[in-house]
């Protein structure tokens, strides 16, 4: 994977599959509440996604990390997601509310990850396939 590309917002869509990070970073529910910590350490990292294998599970935001044991309890399940096909416009009304939504498909499979530049003025998606 190459560098993340920025998308301006008048320049997005149509729909989310265009802009999202494709290969975003997931962990598994038996990761080491010390592996996330140490993860969250980077300021960059502001959620991290939990799957078993493309089965979305949920995420943990640095507030959630346990003390000790694995991240799985510690999952919210409930967080917003879009789906691939959805429109730009449900994008940026979700993230007036948060920094990062994972894109998952009706049968649960994470397909990715979308969120916006530090100014809010572009998508952060995934390099043009070469």
């Amino acid at each position: 994977m190459g560098s993340t590309r920025h998308i301006p917002l008048d320049q997005a869509g149509p729909t989310v599959a265009d802009v999202m990070l494709a290969e975003a970073r997931t962990i598994a529910p038996d990761t080491p509440a010390a592996a996330v910590r140490e993860t969250f350490e980077n300021p960059s990292v502001k959620l991290l996604l939990v799957a078993d294998g493309d089965r979305f599970l949920g995420t943990v935001a640095p507030d959630d990390v346990p003390a000790d044991g694995a991240i799985g309890p510690a999952v919210n399940a409930r967080t917003p997601c879009l789906r691939p096909d959805e429109g730009i416009p449900r994008a940026l009304e979700l993230l007036e509310h948060t920094s990062r939504v994972p894109v998952v498909d009706a049968d649960g499979r994470l397909h990715g990850l979308v969120c916006l530049n530090r100014s809010k003025s572009a998508f952060c998606a995934s390099p043009l396939p070469r």
